[in-house]
């Protein structure tokens, strides 16, 4: 899933969109914010970083608060945040299951609470969930906890988007299956692609 959140970065920012990629920690010794500011300057694209921890309401807020200052709106919120923990359903302690649940549901929760008045005053706006192939039956061994999380996040979804078709602001969740382009699987797949022009 980390490969789909970077293809959905540089999908939107390839179509001339300004996206925010909302990381955790925005730190230059982090190699996830040096290879976010890498492909920017590589491909001249407008992929802004912007701290975001999902599990913090003060945090989304504050991400939220300042894309507002600096574009005025919103126009997709893409909710992605992915934790996952392996094993046996019987080996978790409650606690291990709290936070797959805190980040993979409540954190989407946090999220639209933060960006859906936006959204709701607009009349506008689409609200992208990302789920999971195993919530469909496509089931792989020792993630029970990160699917039930996942499957608790669709209900949501389903809530939400019955709320928000009140302000004409529609509803998709979208459910990957396995792919190899954008991931690190990609050095067997031929050379990386690049959306720069000319």
């Amino acid at each position: 899933m980390k490969s789909a959140r970077r293809q959905a970065r540089r999908g939107l920012a390839c179509a001339g969109h300004t996206a925010y990629a909302g990381l955790h920690t925005v730190d230059p010794d982090i190699a996830a914010t040096t290879d976010l500011r890498a492909v920017t300057q590589e491909e001249q694209l407008d992929l802004r970083l912007v701290e975001l921890d999902v599990v913090s309401d003060a945090s989304v807020g504050a991400a939220i608060e300042k894309i507002i200052a600096e574009q005025g709106w919103l126009d997709v919120v893409v909710h992605n945040a992915r934790y996952m923990s392996f094993g046996p359903a019987g080996s978790f302690t409650d606690e291990q299951l709290v936070h797959l649940y805190d980040v993979n549901t409540l954190g989407t929760r946090r999220l639209n609470r933060a960006a859906c008045p936006h959204l709701r005053r607009a009349r506008s706006g689409l609200p992208l969930w990302v789920s999971m192939s195993g919530v469909r039956g496509n089931w792989s061994p020792y993630l029970p906890g990160y699917f039930a999380a996942k499957a608790g996040m669709e209900q949501l979804t389903i809530a939400y988007a019955g709320e928000l078709a009140r302000w004409g602001i529609e509803t998709s969740i979208v459910v990957p299956g396995v792919f190899a382009f954008g991931s690190k699987l990609r050095q067997h797949h031929g050379v990386r692609r690049s959306c720069r022009r000319g």
